[in-house]
């Protein structure tokens, strides 16, 4: 069989520093690739890339940072044993996907994880983040005058100039004994929430709280997770996933000077769904972000967080109304539909306060064991003597 060799130039850009041949004297040599040590890494992936498309139908994406040459020398390598090779000999990282190669650096990754783990001691502070997440009537709120800056220890300042009945009636009974000179009143947050809950006028949705080492992140989620189907370059389907529902992000810092500590927080809460449509999904979100400094145990207060609710309800003559409309039209005569709106707002206070330090914990869990080891002697003691007067009178009867 006569020898056919077909040498290809990719192009005029690695002219003189890069080679690839394809040798079709028979099917094993035509995956064959020259390469010169100093070829420049992009141009050397640029020219892989056309083989691997042609031969497995596969991008090769470059996503490191790598700018410099190959650095090993290739004559007449399979193109894939070129391209594992190029990639261990300058430390990089090579992701087979189902329809591309992605190559990522990997010593940044490791060096960044080096010195999160390092930061982390056993005297490294911890905040513990403590938040409920209330939702109540705009107008309600609105009426009862509640000024949520004033929060401090468990309480905000409301107004005083309704005095009719109700919900505002209600409060203002509740907290008729703590009425400030400036003609407000202060109420406690968990009466304020019982009573609007008690009317049906707001409800709390949540009260989660978390622990977070001080400068991490923390993330709590109240809702549900959502896919999308998505297409790459190759054809191939895949699901990207979104987070929905109330999701509140957390960032504490612990600053510390000779006056005493104090938190840094860094806050994020956001409301989103989602709405499938015919030709995408929509996603409904609104989002609060703050960045505040808090002493041990101070709370603060995140709202703006609207939605709207709206019902259809049927009135007029009763049974006449719900007839179906084919039935004269009656329904038409007899009855309407009547539309409320209610613009709801929620309302997300968070607490922040300095957890213990380790050796701390330890010490209070060890007497903690210790006192429930003392406890379980002294009933064991009490028990044997029960049971050696219990001996005693035996003997004495008998």
């Amino acid at each position: 069989m006569k020898k056919i060799i077909l040498s290809l130039l990719i192009c005029s850009l690695f002219a003189g520093s890069l080679s690839a041949q394809w040798i079709y004297e028979d099917f094993s040599y035509q995956e064959l690739v020259s390469m010169t040590r100093d070829t420049p890494f992009p141009e050397a992936v640029m020219a892989l890339e056309i083989m691997s498309v042609q031969f497995e139908g596969k991008k090769i994406i470059n996503m490191s940072t790598f700018p410099g040459e190959i650095g090993v020398p290739i004559k007449e390598v399979y193109w894939k044993n070129a391209l594992f090779l190029i990639i261990n000999f300058n430390d990089l990282v090579l992701e087979d996907l189902p329809g591309s190669y992605v190559i990522t650096d990997a010593t940044e990754d490791i060096e960044e994880e080096i010195e999160k783990v390092d930061e982390i001691t056993p005297d490294t502070k911890q905040v513990k983040i403590s938040s409920i997440f209330f939702k109540a009537d705009k107008s309600v709120l609105k009426s009862v005058g509640i000024d949520w800056s004033t929060l401090i220890n468990g309480k905000v300042v409301a107004s005083v100039d309704f005095k009719g009945s109700g919900v505002g009636q209600e409060i203002f009974n509740a907290t008729a004994a703590t009425k400030l000179e400036s003609g407000d009143i202060s109420i406690d947050i968990n009466t304020l929430f019982s009573i609007l809950e008690s009317h049906q006028k707001g409800s709390i949705i949540a009260r989660p709280s978390i622990v977070v080492i001080s400068g991490k992140e923390g993330k709590i989620q109240v809702g549900q997770d959502f896919s999308v189907k998505k297409t790459d370059d190759a054809g191939n389907v895949s699901d990207q996933f979104f987070q929905t529902g109330v999701i509140m992000s957390v960032t504490p810092t612990v600053l510390e000077n000779e006056e005493g500590e104090a938190i840094h927080l860094i806050a994020s809460v956001q409301k989103s769904s989602a709405t499938p449509g015919e030709l995408s999904t929509i996603i409904n979100k609104s989002e609060s972000i703050t960045e505040v400094l808090l002493y041990d145990g101070e709370e603060t207060v995140m709202g703006g967080l609207y939605d709207t609710d709206e019902t259809v309800t049927r009135v007029g003559i009763p049974i006449l109304k719900d007839l179906p409309w084919w039935v004269l039209g009656i329904r038409y005569l007899t009855g309407s539909n009547r539309r409320e709106t209610n613009v709801r707002e929620m309302i997300v206070i968070i607490k922040a306060e300095i957890s213990k330090p380790l050796n701390e914990r330890k010490k209070e869990a060890l007497s903690t064991q210790q006192q429930l080891e003392q406890h379980r002697l002294k009933n064991q003691n009490a028990s044997n003597l029960f049971k050696e007067d219990e001996e005693n009178n035996d003997k004495n009867n008998k």
